[in-house]
């Protein structure tokens, strides 16, 4: 009764919620809608000036030590390493965009550098990329030439492999795709249609679909917008399919996207947050000779090529399961839906034989043509399984790995993290809605407005709470669910969402964090850098390696970031 008791009196704070109890559409919609940076601040929720008014007690926060900034003659900046050498020697980087609420003149897309390795020298700070473009992302120049796209409003990226673009919604219905400097696609988009208010997106584990969440402002109800997403190597790509396979496990080097359809949220109006997961996380390519391989290597059209993901060694490299959560802030509701038919429908086809794969060959943009919308072939529309009741769900996500032992994760803006068992919905069995059940709960800072994932590590999750100004780790195992590890920093105003880097060719454990009042992100490393080659070299943490954390640098910009998503750069 205290949970719901609170949410109410937050609601009516906030003038959602009349005093009969009814949920104040306008208010909500109205809110949605707003695309000023005070609009965008209230869609984030509660931040530490409103836990903490004028005469609160201040809280001592600790200052992160910053690395300072090196750069030898010839070279680029960097903070670890070094002399730079005119040999190149291993690269590495990442890369991606940030959308933020721009300053009038500014777009809201930026293509960021994370991080990088090269000439013997890791720049752990995020900077500009010094080639391939920055500030607007290279790719808005496609989106404005459909018309306005007006503001982004979210973003993400398969987390179940290696993905090169993300897809990008913005305030206009538009959808858009955005990658690297070295693989961008063919930069597809659609729009959807006017009365679709978009607020949120979310990426199946492997790149196979995008979903996102949108009122119906005609027939006021809550969907969710099902988006088939092809990668293709077709145009020249080396590391994903030979041939246009939509819907198939990709690198998201994205070449088209096509709408599925809707599905229908019974009691959520305004669906604010959502994840998408399949049963299956990374998996090794195996070639003929028992060495690792790519997808470009595998021609769907021969039938050795099918059986090797069908009875072979490849075959648990495909989602054969998976689930689909979506929450409503305002009415409190969270719907899960299972992904298991469409799974199985895409193996059905590309796996088996010659006449089912020929059905994928007559593909385009009609409800008939594979992939097959929604109201052409209903069969593997994904089933509403369950809604329960949460008080302010404000952000959602799930176990990359399937099994008896995947769990839901729930994140209230009282601080509350629930966490869930799914049954059958993450295994090849039936899901039955008694199976989603709450099995524990923790406690981390107020308003979180991002849960995302400790990479390499599927039991770990990370929060970052508005309202406390932290960002905590969890994990959630068969002993239960508990904070590991905790940080703050007094230069971190406004922490709202945050994403672990890719770090391929080095080891560590790297953060950047969206500070949407501090106009800035904020890099943090909370493990020690080794080098795979060039003599294995190892940095610690801090002025004299002994530090928990490191901030690496910071970038700012004209606006207040509130997204991150980012990649390793082939």
């Amino acid at each position: 009764m205290g949970k719901l008791l609170a949410a109410r009196v937050c609601l009516l704070l906030t003038g959602l919620l009349p005093a009969a109890g009814a949920l104040d559409r306008e208010a909500v919609l109205r809110e949605l809608r707003d695309t000023s940076l005070a609009g965008y601040s209230r869609r984030l929720g509660p931040d530490y000036a409103s836990y903490h008014p004028p005469g609160t007690p201040p809280e001592n926060f600790p200052e992160i030590w910053v690395a300072p900034t090196r750069q030898d003659p010839g070279g680029r900046k960097y903070q670890i390493g070094g002399p730079w050498s005119k040999n190149a020697g291993d690269f590495s980087s990442t890369q991606g965009q940030i959308l933020y609420v721009p300053d009038e003149g500014q777009f809201g897309v930026d293509r960021v550098t994370i991080l990088e390795w090269s000439n013997g020298c890791f720049t752990e700070a995020p900077l500009p990329p010094w080639w391939g473009g920055f500030r607007p992302e290279p790719v808005s120049k496609v989106w404005l030439a459909g018309g306005p796209p007006g503001l982004p409003v979210g973003m993400a990226r398969g987390m179940g492999t290696w993905s090169n673009c993300g897809v990008i919604v913005f305030a206009s219905g538009l959808v858009g795709s955005a990658g690297t400097v070295t693989a961008s696609g063919t930069n597809p988009a659609l729009r959807l249609p006017p009365t679709k208010l978009p607020a949120a997106v979310g990426i199946s584990t492997k790149n196979e679909f995008a979903f996102i969440t949108v009122c119906d402002t005609e027939t006021r109800r809550g969907q969710v917008a099902v988006i088939a997403l092809e990668g293709s190597g077709k145009k020249g790509f080396a590391h994903d399919w030979p041939d246009n396979y939509p819907c198939l496990p990709n690198t998201a080097w994205h070449s088209r996207l096509k709408l599925l359809g809707y599905l229908d949220l019974p009691g959520i109006e305004f669906p604010t947050s959502v994840c998408a997961v399949g049963n299956q996380y990374g998996g090794r390519l195996e070639g003929a000779d028992g060495n690792a391989t790519i997808l470009r290597l595998f021609n769907l059209a021969e039938q050795r090529h099918r059986d090797t993901f069908r009875v072979g060694k490849n075959r648990n490299y495909a989602n054969t399961a998976g689930f689909l959560m979506v929450a409503g802030k305002y009415e409190g509701k969270v719907a899960f839906f299972d992904l298991q038919a469409m799974f199985a429908r895409i193996r059905e086809l590309y796996f088996t034989s010659a006449e089912n794969f020929a059905k994928t060959r007559d593909y385009g943009p009609e409800p008939q043509q594979w992939p097959y919308a929604f109201s052409a072939d209903p069969s593997w529309q994904p089933p509403l399984v369950k809604v329960i009741d949460v008080p302010r769900p404000t952000a959602v996500i799930a176990s990359l790995t399937g099994g008896e032992q995947a769990r839901a994760l729930i994140a209230s803006e009282d601080g509350t993290v629930g966490v869930y068992k799914v049954g059958g919905l993450a295994t090849d069995a039936p899901a039955l809605p008694e199976q989603i059940e709450r099995v524990s709960e923790v406690k981390v800072g107020r308003n979180p407005t991002c849960l995302t994932y400790q990479k390499h590590n599927p039991s770990t999750f990370i929060v970052v709470s508005r309202g406390d100004r932290c960002i905590e780790w969890i994990r959630s195992d068969k002993n239960g669910v508990q904070v590991i590890r905790k940080l703050r920093d007094a230069r971190l105003l406004d922490p709202v969402h945050t994403e672990m880097s890719d770090t391929h060719g080095i080891e560590t454990s790297l953060i950047t964090v969206a500070d949407f009042r501090g106009r800035q992100i904020r890099n943090y490393r909370y493990s020690r850098v080794v080098f795979a080659t060039q003599g294995g070299a190892k940095f610690d943490l801090g002025p004299e390696g002994k530090d928990e954390y490191e901030c690496g640098g910071v970038l700012e910009f004209p606006g207040a970031p509130f997204c991150i998503s980012a990649t390793n750069v082939n």
